[in-house]
């Protein structure tokens, strides 16, 4: 149950990342190309043009550092989560081997027995068969 809500928030995290390298994107081209137009401008509109593009830069920048914090969150949960599988495991595979062993057992004694039912059977047969003929002959 845990696994299933922490991978739900991984895909979730997953997704917020690529939300926000597509925004990453959409920003770094605005601002080329408010660098472009600055350059071109004159006056009061270079002015405006500088300042957004200053606005620009700030926004690619806090998209940035939130990347790269959700990065590392997404990267931190899933070393958790192989930290935990991998206890888990660990502490599990003894139990499995022992579980395993009176497995291998409870077949060889079972086989065993069966070989000794098939051969009493087989020694039934026979001598019901040998009875049979017996009674026949007379």
């Amino acid at each position: 149950m845990t696994g299933g809500t922490r991978r739900g928030r991984v895909d979730q995290a997953r997704g917020k990342i690529k939300q926000l390298e597509g925004r990453l994107l959409k920003l770094e081209g605005q601002l080329k190309i408010l660098q472009g137009q600055a350059r071109q401008a004159r006056g009061t509109a270079r002015l405006r043009l500088a300042q957004l593009e200053k606005e620009a830069a700030s926004q690619v920048q806090r998209v940035q550092v939130a990347l790269r914090i959700s990065r590392e969150r997404v990267a931190e949960a899933l070393q958790t989560g192989r930290r935990r599988v991998e206890k888990l495991m660990r502490s599990v595979e003894p139990t499995l081997q022992r579980s395993l062993a009176q497995g291998r057992e409870l077949m060889r004694v079972s086989a065993s027995e069966a070989r000794l039912l098939s051969r009493g059977l087989k020694a039934g047969v026979k001598a019901g068969r040998e009875a049979f003929r017996r009674s026949r002959r007379g």
